[in-house]
């Protein structure tokens, strides 16, 4: 009798082992490529700052609407020329090695981002902090050495999120550092296999009671498309991004799956080289500005779905402003009249570069035909992101810039005016230092962008960011093009997954209905 009652234990405990094993909730996404490392200090692209988001958490981050919520911090105040921030901490979080989150904590990380001899990527973005105080377990001081009104939005950048203390210790290589992240987030890290997957598991000891919904998450790259969709039609992933719009259909004919749509701060836009004589003339500029159908522009390249340009940032920043000024409506009339004003009568030669993917090439096609409509010839020169990085982004000569034209895009991960102008636009953005391949130089533009900065006053910043905004519109450093929406194509039963406005994958929401 003995021997029968433990082996109906025996069943009864397996029964119930294999019960867990059934309703284990297990999120399976596929990226369009792979992720570059675990430090988002040492971070510049999306899909790895996606994956790092379910095990680091910022002082404040976004929410879906791209609203600046306080997260592990609750609230701050600044003096009036934005030069000092107080921080008040949340109590009771701890690090995934259970090392607290207090102070002393925010306080190494910070010093590390603003270490510029670190060599980390996002060093350059943290630059203005000079120092950072402890004034209590819950409560930071950080001073800048400059006015700096967008440092809160700045803290809600993806890189500046909080490591724990402990770790960082352990691996002061980067090498090793990169392979070993430890957070405050809703999921514990547990392996990175290069181009095949990597593998989050949740924190049953998470700060936010009730989260995390699933019990592990693993993204896998595809960088083809057609696969990715159908992989998600086949069952074997829950959720796509992004959902290349060419394939939208295809997913929205499929019963078992839905499409997130969601608006994006992502602005599409062809940078104009004002180094070489044509593109100097503000009458050309303006002309290819003219010479673009931005509403076919976002049919070509993504289904139809977004917004055209109308202001040099997209609406979804903050202290955007709809230029009215000039109207960049589609009138190549306008714009073979305005090159012949310029000298241009016969029309002119321009090189435009573009990154090789499939709707890249397609858009630069179509770029070609737009502007040969004009009059003006165009040479596209697809490449792969490593000569593209190379020859865009490693010119130290602006002499040396080889294009006319280039086909890009850019994300205001801030949120705010100053991340979405000052690193395009102003004189001390042009590259190598950061993105301005248009080498465009305006004092009043920079005076502007200046401007926005000196305090922290969000009426005084709005100000200054309309004048920028209104000067660059009228200026055309680039051909302004449009913002499209971000697409997932996700299981029906699968709530909770979206891209943020940044192009950032959400899914520490995730659950399955």
């Amino acid at each position: 009798m003995k021997a029968i009652l433990r082996r109906s234990a025996v069943a009864l405990a397996l029964s119930l082992c294999l019960a867990a094993v059934a309703q284990a909730q297990d999120l399976r996404i596929s990226a369009y490529v792979d992720i570059t490392g675990m430090d988002p200090h040492d971070t510049s692209d999306n899909a790895s700052y996606s994956v790092q988001s379910g095990v680091f958490e910022r002082l404040f981050q976004f929410d879906s609407q791209m609203k600046l919520t306080p997260w592990l911090a609750t609230d701050y105040t600044s003096n009036e020329n934005a030069t000092e921030f107080v921080l008040n901490l949340r109590s009771g979080v701890t690090f995934q090695d259970g090392t607290p989150f207090d102070a002393a904590a925010v306080k190494t990380n910070l010093d590390r981002l603003a270490d510029q001899t670190k060599g980390l990527k996002r060093n350059s973005l943290y630059k203005m902090i000079k120092t950072v105080t402890v004034v209590s377990p819950t409560q930071v001081k950080v001073e800048l050495n400059q006015s700096f009104g967008a440092f809160i939005n700045t803290l809600a950048h993806p890189s500046a999120v909080m490591w724990s203390p402990a770790v960082l210790a352990q691996y002061p290589e980067e090498a090793q550092l990169r392979l070993h992240p430890v957070g405050t987030g809703p999921f514990k890290f547990v392996e990175w296999q290069p181009g095949k997957l990597v593998k989050l598991v949740k924190n049953d000891k998470y700060w936010k009671q009730g989260w995390p919904k699933v019990d592990s998450v693993i993204f896998t790259p595809s960088p083809e498309d057609a696969t990715r969709v159908a992989a998600l039609k086949s069952g074997q992933v829950d959720a796509i991004y992004p959902l290349p719009a060419d394939l939208l259909a295809t997913v929205q004919n499929d019963s078992k799956l839905a499409v997130q749509r969601d608006p994006s701060i992502y602005l599409y836009y062809m940078a104009l080289n004002t180094q070489h004589k044509p593109l100097a003339d503000v009458r050309v500029r303006q002309a290819l500005n003219y010479a673009v159908n931005r509403e076919l522009f976002l049919k070509v390249g993504f289904g139809g779905m977004g917004k055209p340009a109308s202001s040099a940032m997209p609406s979804g920043v903050q202290f955007y402003q709809k230029q009215t000024d000039v109207d960049y409506s589609y009138n190549p009339e306008k714009a073979k009249a305005l090159l012949k004003e310029a000298g241009y009568g016969n029309g002119l030669d321009l090189k435009l570069w573009s990154t090789n993917t499939t709707a890249a090439v397609r858009v630069a096609q179509f770029l070609k035909q737009q502007l040969g409509a004009v009059g003006i010839r165009v040479t596209v020169t697809p490449m792969d992101s490593g000569s593209r990085n190379a020859k865009l982004w490693g010119v130290k000569d602006p002499k040396q810039a080889e294009y006319d034209l280039y086909y890009g895009g850019w994300s205001t991960s801030t949120g705010d005016a100053d991340w979405a102008l000052r690193p395009l636009f102003a004189t001390e953005s042009w590259v190598p230092t950061s993105y301005n391949v248009s080498y465009y130089s305006n004092p009043a533009v920079d005076k502007a962008i200046a401007g926005g900065l000196e305090t922290a006053d969000p009426a005084k910043r709005a100000v200054a960011y309309a004048e920028a905004q209104k000067l660059l519109w009228k200026d055309a450093p680039v051909a302004f093009l449009g913002t499209p929406d971000n697409l997932v194509g996700k299981s029906k039963k699968l709530e909770g997954v979206s891209m943020l406005a940044d192009g950032n994958l959400l899914f520490t929401q995730a659950e399955f209905k």
